[in-house]
């Protein structure tokens, strides 16, 4: 099949549901109110799960590094390197343009353990923390919330 084929196919698909099922009338703005009054934008900031090393083949190098790399980005353009190795979480803020100090870093895990700091000068955090199961970020830049969706350990 050809790229036309397809778009016809879509096109053939869409046109028959709109027929057999039409979305009720004023679907649209009900869902829209929906959304605002349930405060869900705040939700859909999410920081998306770019790279995982837990997901690439090992490097074949001498070592013992048990290190986890972590990498998301933002819709904002900024992104939150993070390592997970043992005891300590550490990690940077990249491409953010405003004041470091003012931003908090938190790792929570779905047993309900969390731990916060803030950032250096340059973006860095540590944070001694041993997460277990599942875990997830959230970066807190002034009144603006952005999470990362769950990670398995």
């Amino acid at each position: 099949m050809t790229t036309d084929d397809d778009t016809q196919l879509l096109d053939a698909l869409r046109d028959m549901w709109r027929r057999a099922d039409p979305p009720p009338p004023g679907l649209t703005a009900t869902m829209i109110a929906a959304v605002v009054s349930a405060d869900l934008d705040q939700e859909w900031e999410l920081l998306v799960l770019v790279r995982d090393s837990a997901q690439e083949p090992a490097a074949q190098v001498r070592g013992l590094a048990t290190a986890r790399m972590l990498y998301f980005t933002a819709a904002e353009g900024w992104s939150l390197d993070a390592e997970i190795d043992g005891g300590q979480v550490r990690g940077q803020l990249l491409d953010f343009d405003g004041d470091m100090g003012s931003v908090e870093v938190t790792v929570e895990t779905t047993d309900g353990q969390s731990w916060t700091t803030s950032l250096d000068e340059v973006g860095f955090f540590a944070i001694e923390a041993e997460p277990t199961g599942s875990l997830r970020f959230t970066v807190r830049l002034g009144g603006s919330v952005s999470s990362s969706v769950w990670v398995a350990l």
